[in-house]
């Protein structure tokens, strides 16, 4: 403001001053400029509804192959001259087939050694069989009870039973070697060429290789089918909730996880058992699976490129134009010297930063110690939720009904741990919810009735989607700003690992029908034991340095629990939040 001789007040060239300098010291980064055109507004919602297709695909491709590959628990020897004499199934069986004390109280892969046109030509009553020499051979054929699961998939019409339902395991496996390759395939594309081509490239792979799944007929023909597939397992549901986190305001960020989690891939997760069940055809089945990666058409019209890919690139023109866009679609008129002054200090920040690589971490040891602990602990978090889900097919039970219920959890597991999460710790939540996955588990050992089997089963599920929530949160929380990134790559690729052993584990049931869940049960309790031996991070500032990455939790108790720690600054939590790296 100018006085009466036309000469401006030095009052307020001070203040005017002292509001440039405190703006310019504000607006450093996007997080810093994003709220002036609206960092939770119309433009926000809609890229939530944005996540909705993305998570789609990411349950389909996580479970279809579940029910592309499944088998009918009843199942036994095929034998010609049995099926010619117009004998009902349960016949057959009684005949040709040795008993057994398991379910389904016969034997699955050998079939008795008999004369059976002999039997069928003498038309002798079952009983005058005689039975006393209990010779056996192996089944070459076998024949199919589809009562329950009412569709031959690609495992019962190539025979993938007995010596070879291994077949069943190893295809998974491949699946989850193909998430490993894309990985890093469109890690580097994504680095080098934009999150959006990399996404496009991606699900445009999943969507050809899901296609061609339902021309395969031979096992080698559907595991590099199911290869190619896996390429865009992870990446698809990735890539774009990392660029929504981007522009989304940083206290709503907990909201996109459980958006995209609790509600779409709960839905999708629940409801694709039943669009098998109706298709009743896995080769119709592979080509509606494939329907979520067409999202590839519609990419780069619901997504926007990743605002920190432009600043990185120096593309910072189109950086503007996005924040402009998004200032109009949230009816924001933010002031145009604020965008002047962005830039000014963008270009002049010192973008210079600790330098450090994976290897560093051997160089401290409890930054070392704590990342090995957060390995087993996905690791086995993992193996244990895969386990589950493998195991309701286990279950003398509708696998479409259990995989649905088991399914619908995610969304109240997930509002059950926002809600404890914050108040409880990490380390609490963690522990809790594998300990009590490790006594649900074992009753389910226990039990001998299919409801109560049932039940355990589901409430396993429950638990481990929360515990599989604190792992994801707990590695990005704990490791510090210089490997914060290659070290949640590095667990992330021990955890595909783990999802390729888990099939194994459910193999383990012909060795021993309860031996998967008891291998479910000490993974558990294992994976629990180790969370405690890591420092709790609620409520304290992430670390920003090796240093102190080395030194975070070193004054802590082992036996702290946030919940009953009344000293604990309340104000650390929104250091937290601002402190929240992507």
């Amino acid at each position: 403001m100018k006085n009466s001789n036309g000469v401006k007040n030095p009052i307020d060239t001070a203040d005017s001053n002292e509001s440039v300098t405190l703006t310019r010291s504000k607006l450093e980064t996007f997080d810093d400029i994003l709220p002036y055109v609206g960092d939770f507004g119309r433009y926000q919602w809609l890229l939530l509804l944005a996540l909705l297709p993305y998570s789609i695909a990411y349950a389909t491709l996580y479970f279809s192959q579940f029910f592309l590959t499944l088998v009918p628990q009843e199942h036994w020897c095929k034998i010609e001259e049995l099926i010619s004499s117009n004998l009902t199934q349960e016949e057959r069986v009684e005949i040709g087939v040795p008993r057994s004390q398991n379910y389904p109280y016969y034997d699955q892969c050998h079939r008795r050694d008999l004369d059976f046109f002999a039997f069928v030509n003498r038309r002798k009553d079952n009983r005058s069989i005689e039975w006393k020499a209990n010779k056996t051979v192996d089944c070459n054929q076998w024949e199919y009870n589809f009562t329950q699961i009412p569709y031959a998939s690609i495992a019962t019409e190539l025979d993938w039973v007995c010596d070879q339902e291994y077949l069943i395991s190893m295809a998974q496996s491949i699946f989850f070697c193909g998430s490993i390759v894309g990985g890093l395939l469109f890690g580097w594309v994504a680095d080098h060429r934009g999150r959006i081509p990399a996404l496009m490239l991606c699900n445009g792979i999943g969507l050809l290789a899901s296609i061609a799944t339902a021309s395969a007929n031979t096992f080698w023909s559907f595991a590099v089918c199911r290869f190619f597939t896996g390429l865009a397992f992870d990446n698809c549901i990735n890539i774009p909730l990392i660029i929504v986190l981007e522009y989304m305001a940083v206290k709503r960020r907990t909201l996109v996880v459980n958006v995209a989690f609790g509600i779409y891939f709960a839905a999708g997760s629940t409801i694709l058992p039943w669009i098998a069940y109706y298709v009743a055809n896995w080769k119709f089945f592979a080509y509606v699976s494939a329907i979520p990666m067409m999202s590839v058409f519609i990419t780069p019209w619901i997504l926007p490129e990743s605002a920190r890919w432009f600043v990185a690139n120096g593309r910072i023109d189109k950086m503007l134009q996005k924040l402009q866009r998004i200032a109009k679609i949230n009816k924001k008129c933010p002031d145009t010297r604020i965008f002047e002054i962005f830039v000014r200090n963008l270009t002049a920040t010192d973008t210079q930063r600790e330098s450090a690589t994976i290897f560093d971490i051997l160089k401290s040891p409890r930054l070392a110690k704590n990342t090995i602990l957060l390995i087993f602990f996905w690791s086995l978090t993992v193996i244990a939720f895969d386990g589950h889900v493998y195991s309701l097919k286990l279950l003398p039970s509708s696998v479409f009904v259990s995989f649905s219920l088991a399914c619908s959890t995610e969304l109240p597991a997930g509002l059950l741990l926002t809600l404890l999460l914050d108040r409880w710790g990490r380390r609490f939540c963690g522990f809790i919810t594998l300990a009590m996955t490790c006594l649900f588990s074992f009753a389910e050992l226990l039990l001998h009735s299919i409801a109560g089997k049932l039940t355990m089963s589901v409430l396993s599920r429950f638990c481990l989607n929360m515990a599989a929530n604190v792992g994801l949160q707990y590695a990005a929380e704990l490791l510090p700003t210089p490997i914060r990134t290659q070290g949640v790559a590095l667990i992330h690729i021990f955890g595909i690992i783990a999802h390729s052993i888990a099939p194994y584990v459910v193999d383990s049931a012909k060795i021993w029908y309860w031996l998967p869940m008891m291998i479910i049960s000490i993974v558990s309790f294992v994976a629990a034991a180790l969370i405690l031996f890591l420092p709790e991070t609620l409520g304290r500032d992430l670390p920003q340095t090796l240093r102190q990455g080395e030194d975070f939790g070193k004054g802590q108790s082992f036996w702290t629990l946030p919940c009953c720690d009344i000293t604990r600054p309340r104000s650390n939590r929104q250091r937290y939040y601002h402190s929240t790296e992507l």
